[in-house]
């Protein structure tokens, strides 16, 4: 399958999805957001998932155009457990 250059989808088709940072850090993208100081900056809530494999509590927020190299593997929902 190949995804055509002018393809889009909502922010929200993306929460849940798992990300991978350059380092192999696993997260999972929680919400967006934006300041209200710079709305033109999107900023995506994320929560890291601790040496056993589980989801941590609470979340921090990166700037979306910050995690433009890192992997995405988009999944329906998750869970916080």
């Amino acid at each position: 399958m190949q995804i055509g250059k002018d393809s889009s989808l909502s922010l929200n088709e993306l929460k849940g999805a798992l990300l991978r940072n350059e380092h192999g850090a696993e997260f999972r993208i929680h919400d967006f957001y934006v300041n209200l100081d710079d709305a033109t900056k999107v900023m995506v809530a994320i929560k890291e998932y601790d040496e056993e494999g589980n989801l941590m509590d609470g979340s921090c927020g990166v700037y979306l155009s910050d995690i433009k190299n890192w992997s995405i593997q988009l999944q329906r929902g998750f869970s916080d457990d």
